[in-house]
């Protein structure tokens, strides 16, 4: 099995947007039997939240975006089956947190807008997402942000890196 890392910044100030990549491995190519091989692909869009007021009635929510894509080859290559994982970051699985200094402000990513399923590295109690495997050279998959409200901490610009994993 092989793994790409790339890396996820999370933003609480509306910021510029920055992008891993990394790019890696083979897609299937059915126009001539698989003879023109294009490697994976992987972006990665920030999580930007945007100002963060703890008064506000209920959770401020984002989501971010990692596109898995043939890149190379042939047209007509399409993705092989893969799961994306993401790391703790500063925090841990079950509580993620961006740090400003040494204030912390506690968020989540979860794997749908449904906010049940913790988007992790699948230990505990927390689930990868899975892709591919169909007939797409392309796959978008969404993460669903989420800081919840009433927590008082020191202004400022608060991030956070994640590791994002596809292995296939």
């Amino acid at each position: 099995m092989r793994a790409m890392r790339v890396l996820l910044v999370l933003l609480t100030v509306c910021l510029l947007a920055l992008p891993g990549q990394g790019r890696a491995g083979t897609c299937n190519n059915t126009i001539v039997g698989g003879l023109f091989e294009g490697a994976v692909g992987v972006s990665v869009t920030s999580l930007a939240f945007g100002a963060y007021s703890p008064q506000a009635a209920g959770a401020q929510q984002s989501s971010v975006t990692v596109t898995a894509s043939c890149v190379g080859g042939l047209v007509g290559g399409t993705l092989p089956p893969f799961t994306v994982a993401l790391s703790a970051g500063s925090g841990t699985l079950s509580q993620r947190e961006m740090l400003a200094g040494t204030a912390a402000l506690r968020y989540q990513i979860y794997t749908s807008a449904s906010l049940s399923t913790i988007w992790g590295d699948g230990t505990g109690s927390t689930n990868t997402v899975s892709g591919g495997g169909g007939t797409a050279a392309t796959q978008m998959l969404t993460g669903y942000g989420v800081i919840t409200a009433n927590q008082y901490v020191t202004p400022g610009s608060y991030t956070d890196m994640i590791t994002v994993t596809l292995s296939y």
